[in-house]
């Protein structure tokens, strides 16, 4: 796929393959030198896409993604316009064995989404749905860690983070509408099951 066709996952995809090829390991800090301080969509992103992936079977990485996306969110959620991590947190790396196997997975990932995903309908990513999305993320980062001992669920729960991400990465006012429908399904189902 060449740059110009890339769209915006398909942009930050190929940036963390060029410095995973260069040596550099996957990490929360890899995607945030690559996306830089100020894009917090992207790093709650990638590492979603991490545990939509099959490598969320790796014990702790839910849990990890998890404390990322309660931080990235919530300072999101408070305005930051510069996003903050703890070095022990940027550091946590995806081991070396798997990261080929999880740039296999997103780049048929990355070349569907930008095919689909595109800047329109720009008032319904604006400030207020972006901070109101990421106090929902909060919530969803909260409870990963817990949805990681029940199979499948985290996969879930990343799900709702990586398409909200990438409607504030992309600019994507109908993505947005459509995350609001997914969060409105996830509730109504979490209600029935626990009726």
């Amino acid at each position: 796929m060449e740059a110009a066709q890339e769209g915006a996952l398909g942009k930050l995809v190929r940036k963390v393959e060029e410095r995973l090829d260069a040596g550099e390991a996957v990490s929360i800090g890899t995607i945030q030198r690559v996306a830089g301080q100020r894009a917090a969509g992207p790093m709650l992103l990638l590492p979603a896409l991490i545990v939509v992936s099959p490598l969320s079977i790796i014990p702790g990485l839910p849990a990890m993604v998890g404390i990322n996306t309660i931080l990235v969110a919530g300072q999101l959620a408070l305005g930051r316009e510069q996003v903050w991590l703890p070095k022990w947190l940027t550091e946590r790396c995806v081991p070396a064995k798997y990261a080929k196997k999880l740039m296999t997975f997103l780049r048929p990932v990355s070349r569907a989404a930008d095919h689909v995903v595109k800047p329109r309908a720009h008032a319904l990513t604006g400030a207020a749905m972006r901070r109101a999305g990421a106090v929902i993320c909060v919530l969803v980062g909260c409870i990963m860690p817990v949805l990681e001992v029940i199979p499948f669920t985290s996969t879930w729960a990343a799900s709702i983070v990586a398409v909200y991400a990438l409607a504030i990465t992309a600019r994507d006012g109908w993505l947005a509408l459509a995350w609001m429908g997914l969060v409105s399904g996830a509730i109504a189902l979490a209600c029935m099951l626990l009726a």
